[in-house]
C-alpha cells in the first residue's frame, strides 16, 4: 500500500478539485482525497506509481508528486482526529508549492528546443559563488589591522 501527495504549482491550470474529480473518473481502485493543494491517492504500490505517472502528464512541469508516510485518514495526521490545526509538516509543503512556480518555469527553459547554455549557467553560478565566498581569515586581520 502507497500513498503519494500530489501538489499543484499555483500556475497550474488544473484546480484542486478538477485534479479530484479527475482521479475519480479513473478505472483504478484507489482512495483519493482533495486538498487545498492537490490531493493525496493511496492504493497498491504499481498503481499508485502509474496514476502518478497520468497525472504529471495532464499539466507537465505543472503538477508535482511525491511519497507520504502516512495513509489517508491517519489519525496521527489527521486534522478531524486531532481536533484541528495545521498538520505536522504542513508549512513545509506550503513553502515547498510555493517554490514549485520557479522550478515549473525552469523546467520549461530546459525543455525548450535551443535548451540553456550550460556553459553560460556554470559561468553566472561560479560568479555568484566568488561574490560571496568566504574572506580568509588573515585576510580579515590584514583589513582590520589596515584600519586601526
Amino acid at each position: 500500500m502507497k500513498t503519494k501527495v500530489i501538489v499543484l504549482s499555483e500556475d497550474a491550470k488544473t484546480s484542486p478539485s478538477k485534479l479530484f474529480r479527475f482521479l475519480n473518473s479513473l478505472d483504478y481502485n484507489i482512495k483519493v482525497k482533495e486538498t487545498c493543494f492537490g490531493a493525496y491517492i493511496e492504493g497498491e504500490d504499481e498503481v499508485v506509481d502509474e496514476i502518478a505517472n497520468i497525472v504529471r502528464n495532464l499539466e507537465k512541469n505543472k503538477i508535482f508528486c511525491k511519497d507520504r508516510g502516512f495513509p489517508i485518514w491517519d489519525k496521527r495526521r489527521c486534522r478531524a482526529f486531532r481536533k484541528g490545526g495545521p498538520r505536522e509538516g504542513f508549512h513545509q509543503l506550503e513553502a515547498e508549492q510555493k517554490a514549485l512556480e520557479l522550478i515549473s518555469k525552469g523546467l520549461e527553459e530546459v525543455e525548450k528546443e535551443d535548451g540553456l547554455n550550460i556553459e553560460e549557467i556554470d559561468s553566472k553560478y561560479n560568479s555568484i559563488l566568488e561574490k560571496y565566498k568566504r574572506l580568509d581569515i588573515n585576510k580579515f586581520k590584514e583589513i582590520v589591522e589596515s584600519i586601526e
